[in-house]
């Protein structure tokens, strides 16, 4: 995969934010971008959280296309796959403090043979649907222990310097990001909210772009009134714009970062009013020895650009992952990202120079 691709990689959730945002939006895709999440960033990211920091994080991701090196960042990962990629002891290194383990990823293995099987129809996006819905039904609430928070790892199956890993920390109650870290082959940033940011993400209401598990609990139960209630609400945020589009735009935090707190009875009536769009298709996919169903919005029909997916375990019925295939739903080790779910301690805000208590005496920072 070239530079370009890692750069579309990382501008993809940023693209997204960019569509006539609302109110708040396009400031979270600046972070999510600074964060690197993948492409919303990836593919398709809570954010809110646009500081002098990120912007610079921001100029060097665009400018340059990969991160800053992160000097306290995790051990072990250079040039190593996703799935080989060791955790960290968590133990401190040069005496500062210890470094949050790395899960691993498990999917599938590095350069992972990536095949797809064509033909994607809305009927088989029906179909999909129904089925993994069926498949997921004693897919319970993954619990979270005390003290503990969301773990989301976002990778692909590329190795060395086209290795790609995004990493987030959420608060399960809030669904506000804690920490973001991304991997670039070799090089690493890592961003962790401040205080400032964590509050007033968390003051916010609740919604599509910050799905608690309260949100999630008060959408409609029927897949056509809750179709319904979603383009309602994308006509609102998006004046002009095609409804469908700008839900399946809007979807990322809703399936990446809620579906391990849904209940089966809410993921089947999503995964059903999903696929009532008209434009949405589906075809079947491989992984290394796992089948997977693909689901698909070309949302630029007319244009060259890709076309946003969703991997769902077909076994499971579980949401896996994304992919950004070309208009032939191609998929290859670099233009899919799939996902581990995960928790881990929470991690304490950042301490940045701005928020420091000034001497007495000194002058305001302007």
């Amino acid at each position: 995969m070239s530079t370009d691709d890692h750069d579309l990689l990382a501008l993809r959730e940023f693209r997204r934010a960019l569509d006539t945002p609302p109110e708040g939006v396009l400031a979270k895709g600046r972070y999510r971008l600074a964060g690197g999440e993948y492409r919303p960033p990836t593919r398709r990211r809570q954010w809110l959280l646009a500081t002098a920091g990120a912007a610079a994080a921001l100029a060097v991701v665009v400018g340059a296309g990969v991160a800053v090196q992160h000097a306290g960042g995790p051990a072990g990962t250079g040039g190593q796959a996703p799935a080989e990629r060791p955790a960290a002891t968590g133990s401190p290194t040069d005496g500062g403090p210890p470094e949050i383990p790395i899960a691993i990823g498990t999917r599938a293995p590095l350069n992972a043979e990536v095949s797809g099987d064509g033909g994607a129809t809305h009927a088989k996006a029906v179909a999909a649907m129904d089925r993994l819905a069926d498949a997921g039904a004693s897919a319970q609430p993954m619990p979270v222990p005390a003290g503990q928070v969301l773990y989301v790892k976002t990778y692909n199956l590329a190795g060395g310097n086209q290795t790609y890993i995004h990493e987030l920390w959420m608060d399960p109650a809030t669904m506000v990001t804690l920490r973001v870290r991304r991997t670039d082959g070799t090089q690493t940033m890592d961003v962790p909210s401040t205080a400032e940011e964590i509050d007033r993400a968390a003051a916010l209401p609740a919604g599509m772009h910050r799905p608690t598990a309260q949100f999630v609990a008060g959408l409609p139960t029927d897949p056509g009134q809750l179709l319904t209630y979603w383009r309602q609400w994308a006509q609102t945020e998006y004046p002009g714009r095609p409804a469908d589009a700008m839900i399946w735009k809007d979807a990322f935090e809703l399936i990446d970062y809620s579906e391990p707190f849904w209940t089966p009875p809410q993921r089947a009536v999503i995964y059903k009013a999903l696929a009532k769009m008209p434009d949405v298709k589906a075809t079947t996919a491989r992984i290394g020895d796992r089948p997977y169903d693909l689901v698909c919005m070309d949302r630029e029909p007319n244009g060259s650009g890709s076309v946003d997916c969703w991997l769902f375990d077909s076994a499971t019925g579980r949401h896996a992952g994304s992919a950004w295939p070309s208009k032939d739903l191609a998929l290859n080790p670099g233009n899919v990202g799939l996902i581990d779910f995960g928790t881990q301690p929470r991690p304490a805000p950042d301490v940045r120079l701005s928020d420091l208590p000034k001497p007495s005496g000194s002058p305001k920072t302007k």
